[in-house]
């Protein structure tokens, strides 16, 4: 007994140091993304788009980052179904702009289920019948909460309960409502309720700034080299995302570092040129938009479509903008990162091309997984404390 007691507390301090070194590597993208909210911008933008298709396809269904295009732009959608489509779509948006669950959790809610579900907008016909969630849904979820937790652990805990709370009825929100916790706790001060967050993108999320502050994104966590189930109510489920995480996080430190070498060149491009010069204002745009049409960014700088044209050949000639449409009407440019994802590429295999995920089923039992994930949480709050006493006696020596 006392062996087997030993084993697990081991490995439960074990799975604490593990977490703290996933936040040490989240914080570090978190501080690039402060230091020079552009950067955090472009970055996220392209990681909305990676995990809203590795969340779709978790729930095996077919979809890749480039079948987005065309539903914006118009052309070819066959290589996906529209639910694919629609559902990967609607998930971007709303983890552009997720709201803050923890200060106003009835607004947050109903915006990711809206956007995730496909629910009705509100005042729309049958929003009364929505199935919104409601505040007493939620209070047990955020009852999860407690103060001094890392943003990843309150996104953990938040997530599993709703997914109990809700009987694991939509996954895909599950996901969306760890990334919106995680985002919230890492926000210095609540937002201001998104008059930027919430501004409707003609690009459908392809395009416009994000107001989100997470780091963390779970589905493409658990997509690395393999599928494995979404299952933050198990404590296999959790340590399945926090290996991927680590994995993830790894890579995307030096990922962030190329959108801020976009940015200082996008900065620069301008230096040198006549004073009615409107390039760094065209350079600014798309830093803000990565993914913009010529009107779009006449819109945004004020100057003439033709204007437009002529500042995005020069960027393009900078080799800051790529065209990825390849058609010569109603053309899209995007950042380079961003273009990776969504132009078209022949050679690579569609996520649907995969084997299907696991099925996320109930277990067996549920009061007992629920039972054993607790004294997970409570073994591994009391190995961040032995963590938190060991740092704070080695900070007074």
């Amino acid at each position: 007994m006392a062996g087997r007691s030993g084993g697990r507390a081991a490995g439960n301090a074990a799975g604490a140091l593990d977490l703290l070194r996933i936040e040490v590597l989240a914080a570090r993208i978190e501080a690039f993304g402060r230091a020079d909210p552009d950067a955090g911008n472009l970055w996220r933008s392209e990681m909305a788009v990676a995990e809203a298709v590795a969340s779709v396809a978790l729930e095996g269904r077919r979809v890749a980052e480039a079948d987005l295009l065309p539903r914006v732009a118009g052309g070819d959608t066959g290589r996906d179904d529209s639910v694919s489509g629609e559902l990967a779509l609607g998930l971007i948006r709303a983890l552009k702009a997720p709201g803050d669950p923890v200060a106003r959790p009835v607004e947050a809610m109903e915006r990711l289920t809206r956007r995730i579900g496909g629910l009705p907008e509100p005042g729309g016909e049958g929003a009364a019948e929505s199935g919104a969630v409601t505040p007493e849904a939620l209070a047990p979820a955020l009852a999860a909460l407690r103060p001094g937790d890392p943003p990843l652990l309150a996104a953990l805990r938040v997530s599993a309960a709703f997914a109990h709370a809700s009987g694991r009825a939509n996954p895909m929100v599950e996901r969306a409502l760890f990334m919106a916790v995680e985002g919230a706790c890492r926000r210095a001060a609540p937002g201001p309720g998104g008059a930027v967050a919430y501004e409707e993108d003609p690009m459908r999320g392809l395009s416009g700034r994000v107001d989100a502050d997470w780091v963390a994104t779970p589905a493409l966590a658990l997509s690395v080299d393999r599928y494995r189930p979404w299952s933050p109510g198990s404590v296999a489920g959790v340590a399945d995302l926090l290996a991927g995480l680590g994995t993830v996080l790894g890579r995307e430190i030096g990922r962030i570092g190329l959108a801020r070498d976009w940015l200082r060149r996008a900065r620069a491009c301008g230096e040198g040129r006549h004073g009615r010069s409107r390039l760094n204002d065209a350079a600014q745009a798309f830093a803000s938009a990565p993914c913009l049409t010529s009107a779009l960014l006449a819109d945004r700088i004020g100057v003439t479509p033709r204007g437009a044209t002529n500042l995005i050949d020069a960027l393009v000639e900078e080799g800051l903008l790529r065209e990825i449409t390849r058609r010569r009407t109603a053309r899209i440019w995007s950042v380079p990162g961003l273009a990776e994802r969504l132009a078209a590429r022949p050679r690579r295999p569609a996520v649907g091309a995969r084997p299907p995920p696991p099925a996320a089923g109930p277990a067996p039992d549920p009061q007992a997984g629920r039972a054993a994930l607790n004294r997970a949480f409570d073994e591994l709050d009391a190995a961040l404390g032995r963590a938190d006493a060991l740092l704070g006696r080695r900070g007074r020596g």
